[in-house]
């Protein structure tokens, strides 16, 4: 059990290698209540203390857990919940990963996934059509790795009313053919958000289960502490939902996302 899970009142002294970046090699810390109460010689004289635990560092040494200024749970817990197309290395392979999905959630009504390595096509540039072969008949919107970028079928388009006639958006591309209809490609959120306004979230269940095996795959590395570098109001209520249930396995700081328009 981990020292911050103990009873408030139980002192845990921690012996052995123990380095601390503020006064550098210590030989032991003493916790309770989840804070750090001694260290060094201090700790040490509470290891006798009635009912103390002692855990010994062994041949191991004890650090601070680490922490992450610029983070994305939502996103990267998201991908577990689409089609698995990270690892893809040629467009056939994404668009045979969408067609099994799709296949095998026959319910769902945007098939969504993240995130394709945008080097697969010439230029970045995706084709509405490639997904059409796999979805012709369901809406799909797939982030590219630098999730600045999604690759969409026709149906996505329609839905979003993005054709010939659409003006460039502000703070974004719509990639078009030679004729001028759209491509398959919007890049920046000025024209990304123009299918995931029309998309929606995730449902709140998803986005919380999702907060919950980002959180606990952090928490396995030793990261315990992470700010999320963008935050949307959607993202606030699945936040409070994770943490009223006790899903979030990190601290987590939220950076609002303030729009420069």
């Amino acid at each position: 059990m981990c020292p911050s899970a103990q009873p408030a009142d139980l002192i845990t002294v921690l012996r052995g290698r123990v380095w601390c970046p503020v006064q550098g090699d210590l030989d032991a810390v003493a916790i309770r209540g989840g804070l750090v109460i001694a260290v060094d010689a201090a700790a040490l004289a509470l290891a006798d203390t009635p009912g103390a635990a002692v855990v010994e560092v062994g041949d191991g040494i004890l650090i601070p857990a680490f922490g992450d200024g610029h983070a994305h749970p939502v996103f990267a817990g998201l991908q577990a919940h689409g089609p698995h197309i990270s690892d893809a290395g040629s467009v056939a392979e994404v668009v045979a990963q969408v067609a099994r999905w799709a296949a095998e959630h026959p319910h769902e009504p945007w098939i969504r996934g993240a995130s394709y390595d945008p080097a697969l096509a010439p230029d970045g540039l995706f084709d509405a059509r490639w997904l059409d072969e796999a979805v012709p008949d369901r809406p799909v919107v797939l982030r590219a790795a630098d999730y600045h970028t999604v690759w969409v079928n026709t149906m996505a388009l329609h839905l979003a009313g993005i054709d010939a006639s659409t003006p460039a958006p502000p703070l974004g591309e719509i990639a078009r053919r030679a004729d001028g209809t759209p491509l398959g490609t919007l890049r920046e959120w000025g024209a990304v958000d123009l299918v995931l306004d029309v998309a929606g979230p995730h449902p709140l269940d998803v986005r919380v289960r999702a907060l919950e095996e980002a959180t606990t795959h952090l928490a396995s590395l030793g990261i315990t502490w992470v700010q999320d570098a963008w935050v949307e109001a959607d993202d606030v209520e699945a936040y409070l939902a994770a943490s009223a249930q006790k899903r979030l396995h990190t601290a987590v700081d939220l950076a609002l996302y303030a729009d420069p328009r």
